[in-house]
């Protein structure tokens, strides 16, 4: 059995000055760009997913809502997660160990710099940054999602619009 979590940070943002919270900011115009070429490079690579899991911040959520479409997901079964929003990395992990084991591809959608550690860490790399947009896909072998733990998943391919993920 393998699981498969596909790790996509939020759109590009604006820092709206009529906005009074983080939470509350939006996409740019390049975000919505930059999303819509992340959706069809998973679409590309044949990454299909089972379930969509994000961040209710706005910016996650529109960038998760964008790639839902592409797919053809019902949108009313887009889990909200409050833990992903300003996420530890063992926040993280419980949202991981919680997903659905009838899942086996899910779309992840939230914010750095949880994101950024969390790929490091899973997959015991050395893993710098992940950009605006940017996909990480990080395969489990043999596992169910509570299984998941540190250094459990291998790192198998990422995506950028606009330059190298380190």
């Amino acid at each position: 059995m393998r699981k498969r979590l596909v790790v996509i940070r939020h759109g590009k943002s604006l820092y709206d000055d009529y906005v009074a919270n983080d939470i509350e900011r939006h996409l740019a115009a390049r975000g919505y760009h930059d999303v819509e070429q992340t959706a069809l490079w998973l679409k590309q690579n044949n990454i299909f997913p089972d379930a969509f899991v994000t961040s209710p911040a706005i910016r996650a959520f529109s960038t998760c809502v964008i790639v839902a479409n592409h797919f053809g997901f019902e949108l009313e079964k887009i889990q909200l997660k409050d833990a992903i929003y300003e996420a530890s990395d063992n926040a993280l992990i419980y949202v991981i160990n919680e997903l659905p084991d009838n899942a086996n591809t899910v779309f992840l959608f939230g914010h750095n710099p949880a994101f950024t550690s969390i790929i490091g860490k899973l997959t015991n790399q050395e893993f710098r940054h992940l950009p605006t947009s940017a996909a990480a896909v990080i395969e489990f072998e043999n596992l169910n999602w509570g299984q998941i733990n540190l250094h459990t998943g291998k790192l198998t391919n990422t995506f950028c619009c606009h330059k190298a993920i380190d």
